[in-house]
């Protein structure tokens, strides 16, 4: 059995050994923040708020399970490459869910403002679809032009979020 594969992977895990604890640490420090300030993140005067927190969580979980199937060990490429699928299939589900969901409140949000709250996460669910397709290969490359920027956009999405619901839950 050629090891190499394997061996690279074993290279990269210090890497999201890290960012798996950063974005624990984030998703923990939200969830506090959110259990403070629960009534004025679900009330249904600001739609928006929830759909906020509920995406900068989810983005956050996301980089943890990801950080995770990379640190499973011997682990081959076909299984990453399924892995990070189930991952653009949950990503994709939970979008069109908060995207109908949000849809109803455009008119008070503007349509342009929702489409940009979307291109980050859209970007990142087809970085993981094309990120898989080079790991099933074993393509090592795959981790280094698509699973490191996937993270990092929702690293910045996230906290992108997580900043305009601490500005919004201010304002109301």
């Amino acid at each position: 059995m050629d090891t190499y594969f394997i061996d690279r992977i074993v290279q990269w895990q210090p890497f999201f050994i890290t960012v798996a604890t950063v974005a624990g640490t984030l998703v923990g420090l939200l969830f506090i923040s959110l259990s403070i300030n629960k009534d004025a993140i679900v009330s249904t005067s600001n739609p928006a708020l929830l759909r906020l927190a509920r995406r900068s969580f989810s983005d956050f979980i996301f980089i943890v399970l990801i950080s995770l199937f990379f640190l499973i060990p011997l682990q081959r490429g076909h299984a990453l490459a399924l892995e990070l699928w189930a991952m653009a299939l949950l990503k994709v589900r939970l979008l069109f869910s908060q995207m109908l969901k949000s849809s109803g409140s455009a008119p008070d949000y503007g349509r342009w403002k929702i489409l940009c709250e979307y291109v980050m996460p859209v970007l990142a669910t087809i970085g993981l679809v094309v990120a898989g397709i080079y790991l099933y290969n074993e393509r090592l490359i795959g981790i280094y032009y698509y699973v490191v920027p996937v993270l990092a956009t929702l690293l910045a999405s996230g906290c992108s979020n997580a900043w305009q619901l601490l500005i919004m839950e201010k304002r109301s």
